[in-house]
């Protein structure tokens, strides 16, 4: 009864020691945080600061875990077999090492490959991620050294062995932006159209998270405009804007009234710049 009492509680134990290590370990992230806290207009800073807290306290829970768990159990085979000495008398007359040593290699390939992936910051919890290879998409809700748990737009909790994500695509900012551009031969009954057609279209953190809103007119000869639209949409959900908004502005435009397009064209200005550098680079090279 008593050795039953004593197993109880190491494994009591251990649980604590995790919980207790992702308190602390929030608290001491969130004090660091208000010490260099960044500037209070700056949301997106904010945001990234909170999902490195969370990301950090979540590997740090887990990690602890495992070995607070790992050294109950040793403690709990021990208890059970008279000390440590018995313990190493038994483990090494058996294969209870070897099956032990199987058993644990595929955690512990899934926690190497959790370790690299958090020390390169590959993702964090709060981010939409895709992983190309088993065509899945979603928000991560929750990572550990050994898993990666993701929510899917249709609500499936999906959960993933961390040595099984050879590659992640990450979205930055959580959503797809689009510029749809057309050119009409009416500036006022193309804003007509644009208005009418974006007043029907759903608007919700799981469709259109922005509807399309002009964002630029060009005059470009008498009787043809160029109007540029700017959206922003769920991941997984490009089909609203290529194909859902688009036939909707045919279906109900004027006769002739669009000259050209739509065109959707993706919006990433961190895309941009880096095309932009790399493109100044190769003109520089090519003058030498």
């Amino acid at each position: 009864m008593l050795n039953a009492l004593t197993i109880v509680l190491l494994f009591a134990a251990a649980w604590a020691v995790a919980r207790v290590s992702a308190l602390v370990a929030r608290r001491v992230m969130a004090w660091h945080d208000r010490r260099n806290h960044a500037p209070s207009g700056d949301l997106r800073a904010k945001i990234i600061e909170l999902k490195r807290r969370e990301t950090t306290v979540a590997v740090i829970r887990t990690g602890i875990g495992y070995i607070a768990f790992l050294a109950a159990i040793v403690l709990a085979a021990a208890q059970i077999t008279g000390g440590f000495d018995r313990l190493t008398a038994v483990a090494g007359a058996s294969f209870v090492l070897i099956l032990v040593g199987f058993a644990l290699q595929r955690v512990l390939i899934d926690i190497l490959a959790g370790f690299s992936m958090f020390v390169e910051r590959w993702y964090s919890v709060g981010d939409t991620i895709a992983i190309p290879t088993m065509e899945l998409q979603g928000v991560v809700e929750d990572l550990s050294l050994r898993r990666t748990k993701l929510r899917s737009l249709d609500g499936e909790v999906i959960n993933i062995h961390n040595s099984q994500i050879p590659a992640v695509r990450v979205l930055p900012g959580g959503v797809k932006e689009f510029d749809v551009e057309l050119v009409a031969s009416d500036r006022d009954a193309a804003e007509r159209l644009l208005l009418d057609v974006a007043a029907v279209l759903p608007e919700g953190p799981t469709t259109f998270i922005q509807r399309p809103h002009v964002h630029q007119v060009d005059d470009l000869t008498p009787g043809l405009v160029r109007l540029r639209m700017r959206t922003a949409v769920a991941p997984g959900r490009e089909w609203l804007v290529h194909g859902f908004y688009t036939d909707l502005l045919k279906e109900r435009a004027e006769k002739h009234l669009i000259v050209h397009g739509p065109v959707v064209l993706t919006v990433d200005e961190g895309a941009t710049r880096s095309f932009a550098r790399a493109s100044a680079a190769s003109r520089w090279a090519g003058a030498r």
